[in-house]
């Protein structure tokens, strides 16, 4: 014990000097001496916050192999029986451990997986509060995504300790009884149980907050769509801990209920927009807001929202079936659609028939729905950048007095719509001599992939330090918050497009994004195409690798207006495209010249390689974190900083070329993303 000890000590140093996988691997080696529990179970909570689901969940699991393998060693009981027993306890933590952490920030079924084999090292013995932690939260989870076998596992498990003990067992069963009961679809006997809780018929201290809680969900599911408004609502407004936000699944359900998908819509998205922590069952709502979609015609939309409850959960029926009938209804519309599509315009916004324009260029951005779908859209005859589900964005450049734009939207039926702006640029009109940013939110994803399942490709040392570090930078030096840094670390493939799914429902058209990933990438010289490899790839299976398209299908989505992906290996060249680098002619300290940038529509990338792969060390991430650390501008574009920075310093010690280039397929209109400085 005493050799453990010292290596976690010097494990902990490793850590706070941000030397990850060298205090990983003293870790491990702790472990393999002794399971110090407590410091490894912290050891895994520091891998949970860091970002790294999988690597935390990894240190649990390995944790509590080793506490069953020598169950004499961690009592000091010399008879096995005695010793398996006395190991219960810390058996115990750790599963909670993994348990409670999974619940607050990690996965959701994992969480519940350790949850049931904590309860079970309860047989024979006496529930405690950790008894009643563990059964509450598993219970209310299962009930959220629908887990009804395991919700079985806990009720069985809770009702053969109530036969001897006392109300720290009965709570259980009362719980998971009565979450049975709906999943069984036993509505009229769970609401009369509810009802007694909240009268006081119930023993349990926060039985009546529960009941509440639940009944409102009950009521939907009957259909009783005033009651569970009105149970919402006295909930909430005597609840100080309730939020709106967090009930606001149910009241999407109960407007769909009344036909108004609108505000369905609405209710879903402010749903789907919190952490999937807080909201487990996002497959379910995705699935519903594509049937409100599905109701309002904008069937893009509504695809988009069933693929997206697929990634979360699938083998989700609902999703399924709907996502079917959907492309049945998309093709059978195209074929009978006879109307145009309708168009609006975003940007710019103006009170008057004319508006009022000092520039030389103007960036035009709408939508234009349509329920077969948005085929293109022109813009004074050039076609601008559009979506199927009718988002679509272009510059126009102006001559000075009054210029008569046309946009002009057509969908896949071959129907098409026209609408007209008038726009006055003034005489001898100047730009302004002060910079005005419109700056909305920065946020930032920061993927690093350093420890990878499949034995034939080689873990990596630095991709998680290198990502701690441009986090830090970030939020020290650019105005990112905590709240919007989000960071994947070690994530398998699902795990990167639930976090575009995050960002997707909370990212805002005047925020700005980057996107970092440090990991190996491989570029296949006969299909001209790159790929990133997430820890779940097989070196053998190319069906397992992700594409450099489906990034830029990803980044496509988001509705930022400026978007900054920095690889730290290879990216495609067959969707990367590099423009003159013309600086030189540039003035980028000209107020108006930033305001210009700023105001277009970016989609620009930075990579440490070319169509090859970079090597483990890497040069560019030295000099990426050198340029943005030592950066004294207020405003630096991320051109600048490539080709003052980055590219000569890193190719005068490398073989390796890096590249500043546009994402054309994703709308790029010519700006580019700037680093203001705080």
């Amino acid at each position: 014990m005493a050799e453990a000890s010292k290596l976690a000590k010097q494990a902990e140093r490793l850590w706070k000097d941000e030397k990850y996988s060298e205090a990983e691997k003293l870790y491990y080696e702790s472990l393999s001496v002794f399971p110090l529990h407590t410091q490894l179970c912290e050891f895994a909570e520091r891998k949970m916050k860091l970002g790294d689901v999988k690597g935390a969940n990894k240190i649990w699991t390995a944790l509590a192999e080793s506490i069953k393998s020598q169950p004499e060693n961690i009592t000091g009981y010399g008879g096995l029986m005695g010793a398996m027993l006395m190991a219960n306890q810390p058996l115990r933590f750790v599963y909670a451990d993994m348990a409670n952490n999974n619940f607050k920030s990690g996965d959701a079924a994992t969480g519940i997986e350790a949850a049931v084999k904590c309860i079970e090292l309860y047989s024979g013995g006496k529930p405690d509060d950790l008894f009643v932690t563990i059964i509450r939260d598993a219970s209310r989870v299962a009930l959220s995504i629908g887990d009804k076998i395991s919700l079985q596992k806990l009720n069985d498990i809770s009702s053969t300790l109530k036969k001897n003990m006392g109300n720290q067992a009965k709570l259980g069963v009362t719980i998971t009884d009565l979450y049975l009961l709906i999943l069984n679809e036993k509505y009229d006997e769970a609401i009369v149980r509810l009802e007694d809780m909240i009268e006081g018929k119930s023993e349990f201290m926060f039985a009546k907050v529960l009941a509440k809680e639940t009944l409102s969900l009950v009521y939907i599911l009957k259909r009783e769509y005033d009651k569970a408004e009105k149970n919402i609502n006295e909930f909430i407004s005597k609840n100080i801990f309730a939020k709106d936000k967090h009930y606001s699944n149910l009241k999407g359900m109960i407007a769909m209920g009344r036909g108004n998908n609108q505000l369905a819509l609405k209710e879903f998205s402010t749903y789907l927009s919190l952490p999937v922590y807080q909201a487990p069952d996002k497959f379910k709502y995705y699935t519903k807001r594509a049937e409100a979609y599905e109701g309002l015609k904008e069937f893009e939309k509504a695809k988009n929202d069933y693929e997206a409850a697929l990634i979360y959960n699938p083998d989700y029926e609902p999703a399924l079936i709907g996502l079917a009938r959907l492309e049945g209804r998309i093709l059978t519309e195209r074929k009978s659609d006879k109307a145009a599509p309708l168009i609006a315009i975003m940007e710019p916004v103006y009170a008057n028939k004319i508006l009022e324009f000092n520039g030389t260029e103007l960036t035009i951005k709408g939508i234009a729905p349509d329920p077969g779908g948005l085929k293109s859209v022109t813009i004074n005859g050039e076609k601008a950048y559009s979506q199927e589900g009718g988002d679509f964005w272009g510059n126009v450049p102006l001559k000075e007095g009054m210029n008569r734009i046309s946009i002009m939207a057509t969908d896949f039926s071959g129907n098409s719509a026209e609408k007209i702006i008038e726009v006055n640029r003034p005489s001898g009109s100047s730009s302004a001599s002060t910079i005005q940013i419109k700056e909305g939110k920065n946020y930032a994803l920061l993927i690093g992939c350093q420890n990878y399942d499949d034995s034939k490709i080689p873990s990596l040392e630095d991709p998680i330090p290198d990502a701690v570090k441009l986090k830090l930078i970030l939020k020290n030096n650019y105005n990112f918050t905590d709240d919007n840094l989000f960071t994947l670390f070690n994530p398998v493939l699902s795990d990167f497009k639930k976090q575009f799914l995050e960002i997707y429902e909370i990212i805002q058209p005047e925020d700005k994004l980057v996107i970092f990933y440090a990991g190996h990438g491989v570029w296949v010289e006969k299909e001209k195409k790159g790929y990133w490899m997430l820890t779940d790839a097989k070196l053998d299976d190319p069906n397992t690798w992700l594409p450099n398209k489906t990034v830029l299908d990803m980044i496509a989505r988001v509705p930022a207006r400026h978007t900054l992906l920095i690889t730290d290996a290879c990216f495609s060249g067959s969707v990367f495209k590099t423009r003159g680098l013309d600086l030189g002619k540039k003035d980028e300290t000209n107020p108006s010249m930033v305001q210009h940038m700023n105001e277009k529509i970016s989609r620009v990338a930075i990579t440490s390689g070319n169509d090859t792969e970079v090597p483990d060390k890497s040069v560019f991430m030295k000099y990426l974190v050198k340029a943005l650390s030592e950066n004294k501008e207020k405003y630096l574009t991320a051109q600048k900083m490539f080709v003052n920075q980055i590219i000569e310093a890193v190719m005068t010690e490398t073989k390796t070329e890096p590249r500043y280039g546009t994402l054309e397929l994703a709308g790029h209109l010519g700006g580019d993303f700037i680093f203001i400085k705080k």
